[in-house]
């Protein structure tokens, strides 16, 4: 029997950027070309870019994806799956006759450091979670890392959970004869709210001479503090903020990186630890994350509070030893996480959740 799989796509709308975006994606391809024995649609209100050959179904209804998941244009769609998979912990109200629900918890920062979203914010999640979960037939979490976070503050749900790592995006071929010698630079690649750490980096960067790049949507109060950070350490003119880039230059600027930078207090996954790694860049995670997880002996173990691990672990970085090695290990490493091993995953755990 085939079963008819919806997947909201509301992350892939135009202006939505970030790991989600790319989780969502990569999964809608991988289920598209691998994933035998379900029917796949993706849903969303109004037209969104899916992968080639994904069939989009349009609900229309409220565009804000909180009022869409919960409205009656959505629970009318709906009622022709068997299962409804959510990326992001959301789900409108369980339907009478509707679908098994599903979703995805990509990481709880308050769970390994309280402060970073505070105690009212630590309250509301907690509440809608365990809301949440109580709806689902199953839940996925990208890493080891965030199933731990998940089972300490809701033990009770733990046999929901299903750790199912994303694949590794596509990396092109890498230029006639490698890389090529790096440039000294320092690549980080996401957001810059608190718990990327990223001042932690600039701080443990501080005797480096190479520049600092930063990539990605870099505006507001979390940018001018750092760039008051730097201004603090002298090192103003070595940081370099340069906004959102196309996957050519994205692609050039891993390859003459020294090292990338994902030392966050939480990350419950790290493309850019794929990103890096499938490239043979060296990657610096911090110790108890999911990037850890995922880069396990293609990276460098780093604690964020220690400046002087992460001026060793660059040292160990600019190894020509090291680099020689990690460029058969790292790109070995991330071709673990392909669209196949994905799609099998995640079709067994529809097909279990439907059975429940």
């Amino acid at each position: 029997m085939t079963l008819r799989v919806a997947v909201d796509a509301t992350e892939l709308a135009p202006g939505v950027v970030g790991g989600v975006r790319t989780a969502v994606r990569l999964l809608l391809q991988a289920l598209h070309e691998h994933g035998d024995g379900i029917e796949l649609t993706a849903l969303a209100p109004r037209s969104v870019p899916v992968p080639a050959g994904v069939r989009l179904h349009t609900t229309g209804g409220p565009e804000r994806p909180r009022r869409w998941r919960r409205s009656d244009a959505l629970q009318a769609a709906l009622r022709d799956f068997d299962v409804f998979h959510s990326p992001v912990t959301a789900h409108p109200p369980e339907l009478e006759h509707g679908p098994v629900l599903t979703a995805t918890i990509h990481e709880l920062p308050f769970v390994v450091k309280p402060s970073l979203e505070g105690p009212i914010r630590m309250l509301v999640t907690w509440g809608w979670l365990k809301k949440a979960m109580e709806r689902c037939a199953a839940v996925v979490v990208a890493s080891e890392a965030t199933r731990m976070q998940v089972r300490t503050i809701h033990p009770g749900f733990a046999d929901r959970l299903h750790v199912i790592p994303h694949p590794c995006p596509p990396v092109p071929p890498p230029p006639e004869g490698g890389n090529g010698e790096h440039d000294g630079s320092i690549l980080f690649v996401g957001r810059l709210d608190k718990r990327k750490a990223v001042g932690k980096l600039l701080e443990g960067a501080i005797e480096h001479p190479g520049e600092i790049r930063l990539v990605g949507p870099h505006k507001g109060r979390a940018r001018r503090g750092l760039e008051q950070l730097a201004r603090k350490l002298g090192m103003a003119d070595r940081v370099r903020f340069l906004g959102q880039v196309d996957d050519a230059e994205l692609d050039r600027l891993y390859r003459k990186a020294l090292a990338v930078g994902v030392i966050s207090v939480s990350e419950g996954f790290g493309f850019p630890v794929l990103e890096a790694i499938a490239r043979g860049v060296p990657v610096l995670a911090t110790w108890y994350t999911g990037a850890a997880e995922v880069g396990g002996d293609a990276v460098i173990r780093v604690e964020p509070k220690a400046p002087f691990q992460i001026r060793e672990a660059l040292k160990k970085a600019a190894d020509p030893e090291y680099r020689r090695k990690l460029a058969q290990v790292g790109p070995a490493r991330a071709a673990e996480f392909t669209l196949e091993r994905t799609a099998r995953a995640y079709v067994e755990m529809f097909k279990g959740a439907a059975d429940r």
